[in-house]
């Protein structure tokens, strides 16, 4: 798909506001780690490729080298009273099958902050949407 088209597709509300995403996340007790690219977008955030910047040893987990980070920022329509609600659907999910485990959660800035298991391609890189 050219030019964006994903984004109409998705129907991706715009952000609250033009604050830049990080370069580094590190939120509660988590590690440090360098946003790398895009892996997609929604009405209530976006998903970043996050490369531990040391140690780490495994695929996934809290100690995984390479994690999904799903930022949300503060503004958004879906943190108007804290903390979204999807930390805690994610929470009473934790360990379902085909859900990413999520490691470590907080805010850092303007955006809250999951920091989650990559589950391999997304629907997008395999051709089904």
């Amino acid at each position: 798909m050219e030019g964006g088209s994903a984004d109409k597709i998705v129907g991706v509300e715009e952000e609250a506001s033009t604050t830049p995403v990080p370069d580094m996340v590190q939120v509660g007790n988590s590690p440090t780690y360098k946003i790398e690219r895009k892996l997609g977008k929604g009405g209530f955030g976006q998903v970043y490729v996050g490369q531990r910047v040391s140690g780490g040893s495994d695929r996934i987990g809290p100690d995984a080298i390479e994690v999904a980070l799903k930022l949300e920022h503060r503004n958004s329509k879906g943190c108007n009273y804290g903390p979204p609600y999807e930390w805690q659907v994610y929470s009473s999910l934790n360990g379902c099958y085909g859900i990413p485990g999520v490691h470590y959660k907080g805010r850092q800035g303007d955006f809250y902050i999951l920091v989650m298991d990559m589950l391999g391609p997304s629907l997008w890189d395999v051709g089904i949407l």
